[in-house]
C-alpha cells in the first residue's frame, strides 16, 4: 500500500497532516542536534515577542474575559449545543474533571509549590523583594495567572467549535470551521488549512512547554522515590514510560481511556490536597487564601493591564505575558477537546462551568500547596527560596514534598499523580491533533487509532527534544512563538461566532413568543426565518413562554 492509500485508509487529511508533521519534525530534529544554538535563538525570540507585543496580550486576555462574561449572562446564554432532546454524554463530575485535567495537566504540579516563592523573590508592582507585602501578594498573583483570565482564553475556542459540531452539525472537527462566520466557504480552502496547521503547531508548542518543564521534575521524583541516580538515561526512561501511559489512554478512546484517567486524576488530587491541608498549617492556609482573594479583587484590573513601562523590571513580560501566550498556545487543544465533550450543554453552562470550576480547581492547588510553601518560608521552617535559587525547580519541589507528613508515602502518591496528570493532558492533545488531521469526523465520531497513536509518538519525541534543549527560557519560547498567531485568531474567532449567533438566533431572541421548530437537513445547517422561526441543527433555546 502506498503512502496516499495509507492516509486514505486511516481517514487522514494529507493536506493538513503532511505539512504539520514535516514542520514539527523540521523543528524538533535541529533542536535535538543543536540544543545550544536553539536555546540562544529561543531566548532572543521570547524577549522580542513579550516586549514588542506584550500590551496586546494583556488587553486581549481582559477583552476575552469580558466578552465571555457578556456571552454567558446575555441573550445567547441559553443556546443549547445540540438538539432539543440531546442530553450530556458525561456526568458533570467527569465532564469537569476532563476539562480541568486537559487544561492544566502537570503544569500546575510544577508550579503550585514553587510559583509563590518566585514571586516572593522577584515581586510585581514595585514591591520590595522578601518583604511581608511580597509574601502576601505572592499567592494573589498565582490566583491571577491561573484564574478567570486563563480559563476565559481556554473557553473562547470551545464555544464556537461546540456550536459548529452540535448545532451546525459539520462533519469536520477543526478549528478552521469556527471561522466560517467571517470567512464563509473559504475555511475549506487554503486559508482554512493554514489556520489548522498553525493551530497544530501552537498545540505542539504549548505541550512542549509542559513536557520541557515536567521531564526533569519527574526524573527527580523517580530518583528520590526509588533510590536511582538521576541521569539523562533516567529522564529518557521516564519519558518513554510516560508516553506509553498516555498512548494507551488515547488508544482506548474517550470513554474507555481518557475519561477513566481523568476521574482517577481528580480523585487522587483531591486526596493529596486534603492531606496537606489537614496535616499542614490549616489556619495559615485559610487566612492567606482569604487575604489573597481580597488582594486580587482589589488589584485585578491593574494586574491585567500592568506593563511596567517606567521601571521596566521585566516582571509582566516574564510572567503574565508569558502565561497568556502559553494559555493561547494551549487554547485550541483545550477548546477542541472541551467542545467534543460538551454536547447537550448550554453556552452559559459551558462558559461558567469551564471558567469558574477551572479557576476554583487551580486556586485550591495554589492555596494548599503554595500556602504551605509560603508558611515554611516565612516561619523559617525550610528555606525553599534558597533551594529554588541554588538548585532549581525540581529540587525545591522535592524539598516541599519531603516536608510533608509520611514523606515516603506522600512522595510516591505525588509521583503517581504527576504521571497521571501529565498523561491526561497529553492524551487529550494527541486526541485533538488526530481529530484535526482527519479528513472527516462528525461530532460523535473518534479519529482512527493509528492516527491517535501517531500523535502520541510525536508528543513523546517532542519531550525528548525539549529535554535535550534544556533551560526554562528555551521551552517557554516554544509556546510564546507558536502561540502568538492565536492572539490575533482569537479576536477573529470572537467576531465570527458573534456573527453566527446573530444570523441564526437574532430573530428568535427578538420576540418572547417565538416557538423553536427544529429543522433537519443532510449537510451543514443554515438558519431559516419565517413567521415560525426555524433554528439550525435541531438545536435552540427553550421556549421563553
Amino acid at each position: 500500500m502506498d503512502f496516499n492509500r495509507l492516509l486514505s485508509a486511516t481517514n487522514i487529511d494529507r493536506q493538513i497532516f503532511v505539512p504539520a508533521a514535516i514542520t514539527i519534525l523540521a523543528l524538533v530534529v535541529p533542536i535535538s542536534l543543536f540544543p545550544e544554538a536553539a536555546e540562544h535563538y529561543a531566548n532572543d525570540l521570547i524577549g522580542r515577542i513579550t516586549h514588542g507585543l506584550g500590551f496586546l496580550y494583556l488587553m486581549g486576555a481582559l477583552a476575552l474575559l469580558l466578552f465571555l462574561s457578556w456571552l454567558a449572562f446575555g441573550r445567547y446564554g441559553d443556546v443549547r449545543l445540540g438538539r432539543a432532546e440531546d442530553k450530556p454524554e458525561y456526568s458533570k463530575f467527569s465532564w469537569i474533571a476532563m476539562m480541568f485535567c486537559t487544561g492544566m495537566g502537570s503544569s500546575i504540579m510544577n508550579y503550585a509549590f514553587v510559583e509563590p516563592l518566585y514571586f516572593m523573590q522577584g515581586p510585581a508592582l514595585g514591591i520590595a523583594a522578601g518583604s511581608t507585602q511580597a509574601a502576601e501578594h505572592a499567592l494573589a498573583y498565582s490566583f491571577f495567572h491561573w484564574g478567570f483570565s486563563a480559563y476565559a482564553i481556554y473557553m473562547l475556542p470551545a464555544v464556537p467549535i461546540a456550536y459548529m459540531l452540535f448545532v451546525k452539525r459539520v462533519n469536520l472537527f477543526r478549528m478552521s470551521e469556527a471561522f466560517s462566520g467571517v470567512l464563509g466557504d473559504r475555511v475549506h480552502g487554503p486559508i482554512g488549512k493554514l489556520i489548522d496547521i498553525l493551530v497544530i503547531l501552537g498545540i505542539i508548542g504549548g505541550t512542549a512547554t509542559t513536557l520541557g518543564l515536567s521531564g526533569p521534575v519527574l526524573a527527580a521524583l523517580f530518583s528520590q522515590t526509588f533510590g536511582i541516580p538521576n541521569s539523562f538515561g533516567l529522564q529518557v526512561f521516564v519519558l518513554i514510560l510516560w508516553t506509553a501511559i498516555f498512548s494507551w489512554s488515547v488508544y482506548r478512546g474517550l470513554s474507555n481511556g481518557i475519561q477513566i484517567l481523568s476521574r482517577i486524576n481528580a480523585i487522587l488530587a483531591a486526596v493529596l490536597l486534603a492531606f496537606v491541608f489537614l496535616t499542614g498549617p490549616t489556619l495559615f492556609i485559610l487566612n492567606l487564601t482569604t487575604d489573597s482573594i481580597g488582594i486580587l479583587a482589589t488589584d485585578f484590573f491593574r494586574m491585567s493591564l500592568w506593563t511596567d513601562p517606567i521601571a521596566q523590571g521585566g516582571y509582566p513580560q516574564a510572567w503574565t505575558i508569558f502565561y497568556w501566550a502559553w494559555w493561547l498556545a494551549y487554547a485550541p487543544m483545550v477548546g477542541l477537546f472541551t467542545a467534543r465533550i460538551s454536547k447537550g450543554r448550554t453556552l452559559r453552562e459551558l462558559i461558567l462551568n469551564g471558567v469558574c470550576f477551572g479557576t476554583l480547581g487551580s486556586w485550591v492547588f495554589f492555596a494548599v500547596w503554595g500556602g504551605y510553601s509560603v508558611f515554611v518560608q516565612t516561619t523559617g521552617g525550610l528555606d525553599l527560596t534558597a533551594i529554588l535559587s541554588d538548585q532549581g525547580m525540581p529540587a525545591a519541589i522535592l524539598a516541599a514534598v519531603s516536608g510533608q507528613a509520611m514523606p515516603a508515602l506522600f512522595m510516591f502518591a505525588f509521583l503517581v499523580l504527576f504521571m497521571v496528570f501529565t498523561a491526561t493532558t497529553m492524551d487529550s492533545a494527541a486526541y485533538v491533533l488526530a481529530s484535526m488531521s482527519s479528513s472527516s469526523l462528525a461530532g460523535d465520531q473518534e479519529p482512527t487509532r493509528i492516527n491517535r497513536v501517531f500523535w502520541a509518538f510525536i508528543l513523546g519525541l517532542t519531550a525528548v527534544a525539549m529535554l535535550l534543549m534544556g533551560g526554562l527560557k528555551a521551552v517557554q519560547a516554544s509556546s510564546v512563538v507558536l502561540g502568538t498567531p492565536m492572539l490575533f485568531l482569537s479576536v477573529l474567532l470572537a467576531v465570527s461566532f458573534l456573527r453566527m449567533l446573530r444570523e441564526d438566533c437574532g430573530s428568535v431572541l427578538a420576540s418572547r413568543h417565538v416557538i423553536i421548530q427544529p429543522v433537519e437537513t443532510p449537510e451543514v445547517q443554515t438558519a431559516q426565518t419565517s413567521e415560525t422561526t426555524h433554528f439550525p441543527g435541531e438545536a435552540g433555546l427553550p421556549d421563553p413562554s
